[in-house]
């Protein structure tokens, strides 16, 4: 959890990976419930439907952004995370051991 000025980002997986019982899927699902972008929809459908299934399978990790004064959501950011896929063909065996390592 990060605080900046009057905000605070809080990664959902927070909410998902927690053992309090004020937290957990089906709270974060009724907290989400209350956003609205009426200016797109895709926006807010992502968030509300898509978001934790998402951070669930590792395909993305969801931060919300709130309020301090009073825990309001204010806004959201998602990081895709997507696999780097490289050819070997072109390195020397060095290399690809080397990068080998990596993955």
């Amino acid at each position: 959890m990060q605080q900046v000025n009057n905000f605070i980002v809080l990664n959902i997986r927070d909410y998902l990976e927690n053992d309090d019982g004020r937290l957990g899927e089906d709270k974060l699902l009724q907290f989400l419930s209350g956003f609205s972008c009426p200016l797109n929809k895709d926006v807010e459908r992502f968030l509300k439907q898509q978001s934790v299934e998402f951070a669930k399978k590792q395909q993305a990790v969801t931060y919300l952004v709130l309020s301090l004064e009073d825990a309001e959501l204010l806004g959201y950011f998602s990081i895709t995370i997507k696999p780097l896929v490289v050819r070997a063909e072109p390195f020397s065996n060095a290399v690809k051991r080397q990068l080998k390592h990596l993955s």
